[in-house]
C-alpha cells in the first residue's frame, strides 16, 4: 500500500497548468518541521506535491502560500537523467484529498469586511484547528494590500446572505463576490 499523508505550510501559491488535452496540474511545495532538531536548529523538508484534474483548479484557487494543509496521496518516485548524463530520482506525493486547516493573518483574506474587522463567519472546515484563534477560514471578498474591498460587492458579516447555502458559507447570488468562497473541501465531487 502507497499512502502518505502529511501536514505542513504551503511555501508559495500553487501553480496551475493545463495540458492540451484540457486536464489539469497544480504543484507546489509544502514545508513540514522534524520532530527532532539537529545542533539545536529545526530541521525542515521541502515536500513537493501535485494535484491532478478539477481538484487541480480548486487548489490554485483557494490555497495559498503560508496555508497550513493536509495532504493525502502516494509517494511517486520519478527517475530521469540529468544534462551531465547522471541517473537522478526526484521524490513528489501525488494527492488524492486535501484540506485547508487554517489560513494565516495577514494574507488579506482575513479582512473580510473592508474595515479592518475579521469577518469570520465561523465555517466548519472539517477538521480545522479550531485552537487556533488566527485561524479564519472563510475568504469573504478580494481585498488589496490595505485591506480595502476591491470587489464592489459586500464581504464577511455584512455579505449577500440571501444566497445558495452550501453547508460551509452562503454564497452570493452575485457572482463575482462568490470567487473566493471557497468551498469546504468535503463538497467536492470526487
Amino acid at each position: 500500500m502507497n499512502l502518505v499523508t502529511l501536514i505542513g505550510r504551503l511555501t508559495a501559491d500553487p501553480e496551475l497548468k493545463f495540458f492540451s488535452s484540457g486536464t489539469a496540474i497544480s504543484k507546489g511545495t509544502i514545508a513540514i518541521d522534524r520532530s527532532y532538531k539537529k545542533d539545536n536548529q529545526t530541521v525542515t523538508d521541502f515536500i513537493p506535491v501535485e494535484v491532478w484534474g478539477k481538484q487541480a483548479e480548486y487548489f490554485s484557487t483557494c490555497f495559498q502560500k503560508g496555508y497550513l494543509i493536509a495532504v493525502s496521496g502516494s509517494l511517486h518516485i520519478d527517475r530521469y537523467v540529468d544534462s551531465d548524463g547522471n541517473n537522478r530520482n526526484f521524490a513528489k506525493i501525488v494527492v488524492h484529498k486535501l484540506m485547508r486547516l487554517n489560513i494565516p493573518k495577514g494574507n488579506g483574506l482575513d479582512a473580510g469586511n473592508g474595515d479592518g474587522s475579521s469577518g469570520n463567519n465561523s465555517s466548519d472546515n472539517s477538521g480545522g484547528n479550531a485552537g487556533d484563534s488566527g485561524a479564519n477560514t472563510d475568504a469573504g471578498g478580494s481585498v488589496d494590500a490595505s485591506g480595502a474591498d476591491t470587489s464592489g460587492t459586500a464581504t464577511g458579516n455584512s455579505a449577500d446572505t440571501s444566497g445558495v447555502d452550501n453547508g460551509n458559507s452562503t454564497l452570493s447570488n452575485d457572482p463575482q463576490a462568490n470567487l473566493t468562497a471557497c468551498i469546504d473541501d468535503e463538497e467536492i465531487p470526487f
